[in-house]
C-alpha cells in the first residue's frame, strides 16, 4: 500500500542528509527517500510520516541522526571491487613505495563494510610472497557507524564472501564460525585499523598519504562539496601519491591539479605531475 509522503517532510529529510553527509536529493530524486523513511518510520515504531516527521523536529537526538546517516550512506561494496585496481596497487604501486620508503601509508576513504582493505591485505600476500604487512600502515575510515561495526567485527556472511572472494582465498584468509560465517584471521586484521570520518566536515592529515582509495563517494555530492572535498584529499596526499577514485568519477568540476596515469590497465590520480614509472 501507498503511503503519502508530503514534500516538507521530503524537504526536511533531503537537507538533513545533505547538511550532515553532503549527499544531495534534488527533487526529481526524492523518491530515493521513500525506502529509507518507511524504514526509520519501523525502527521507530511510527505509524505515519507526519509522525516520524514530527519526531525528528520535536525529539531529535544524536542517536536518531545515526540511524538516519546510517540509511541513507551507500555501503554497497565486495571484495576484490574491479579488480584491475587492486592487482596494480598490490603488484606494483604498494610494493615498490615500500621499496623506495620502507612503508606505506594507505587511507581506504570510504571503507564501509571493510571488503577494500581486507582486498587489498589478501592481493599483497598472494603476490609478494613473504610480503611484512606491518610496512602498510593502513587507516580505514567511513561516516556509517553499522558498516563500521561490521568491519570492525572483520565477519561476513555466506553471502558476503561468494561476492567477488575465490573459494582459495576465503579458506586461507577466513576461519568458519560455528553460526556458519566467515572471520577474517586475526593474523592479518591486527595490522588495519577503522575510525569514523566525514569527508566533508572533518579534517584530514595534511602530507601524509601515500595511497588513498576513495572510490565511488563523490558521484554522489555536488558541485561545491566535491571541490571541498577533492582539496582536503589533494591536500592530504604526499608529493608524489596517488588517489584512486571510483571509475565513472573524474576532477571535472574542480580546479584540483593532479595528472592521469595508467598503472596496470588501471587509473589513478598522481600528485604535482609526477609520472609513475613501472621498474623493470
Amino acid at each position: 500500500m501507498s503511503m503519502e509522503i508530503k514534500k516538507e517532510i521530503y524537504d526536511f529529510f533531503a537537507k538533513f542528509v545533505y547538511d550532515k553527509t553532503g549527499i544531495f536529493y534534488p527533487e526529481k530524486d526524492y523518491y530515493r527517500l521513500d525506502s529509507r523513511i518507511t524504514t526509520l518510520m519501523g525502527h521507530f515504531q511510527c505509524e505515519t510520516p507526519d509522525e516520524l516527521f514530527n519526531l525528528y523536529v520535536t525529539k531529535r537526538n544524536k542517536d536518531m541522526e545515526v540511524v538516519l546517516i546510517d540509511l541513507c550512506t551507500n555501503n554497497e561494496t565486495y571484495f576484490f571491487r574491479d579488480n584491475k585496481p587492486f592487482d596494480a596497487l598490490t603488484k606494483t604501486i604498494i610494493p615498490q613505495k615500500v621499496a623506495q620508503n620502507g612503508y606505506v601509508n594507505l587511507w581506504s576513504a570510504a571503507s564501509s563494510t571493510g571488503q577494500e582493505v581486507l582486498s587489498i591485505v589478501m592481493g599483497l600476500l598472494e603476490n609478494n610472497p613473504g610480503f611484512d604487512l606491518s610496512k602498510v600502515k593502513i587507516t580505514a575510515t567511513d561516516i556509517s557507524q553499522r558498516a563500521l561495526k561490521k568491519a570492525n567485527s572483520f565477519t561476513y556472511s555466506s553471502l558476503d564472501v561468494q561476492r567477488g572472494l575465490p573459494a582459495m582465498l576465503l579458506v586461507k584468509y577466513f576461519d568458519q564460525l560455528p553460526d556458519g560465517q566467515w572471520q577474517f584471521k586475526s593474523e592479518f586484521s591486527k595490522h588495519l585499523r577503522y575510525e569514523t570520518l566525514n569527508l566533508l566536515t572533518d579534517n584530514f592529515k595534511p602530507n601524509f598519504y601515500d595511497v588513498i582509495c576513495c572510490r565511488n563517494v563523490l558521484i554522489y555530492q555536488n558541485k561545491e562539496n566535491k571541490q571541498m572535498i577533492m582539496q582536503k584529499l589533494f591536500d592530504s596526499i604526499r608529493s608524489d601519491g596517488f588517489l584512486l577514485m571510483g571509475s565513472g568519477e573524474s576532477l571535472i568540476g574542480t580546479d584540483i591539479t593532479l595528472t592521469q596515469s595508467s598503472v596496470d590497465g588501471a587509473m589513478f590520480f598522481v600528485k604535482e605531475n609526477q609520472t609513475w614509472k613501472k621498474a623493470a
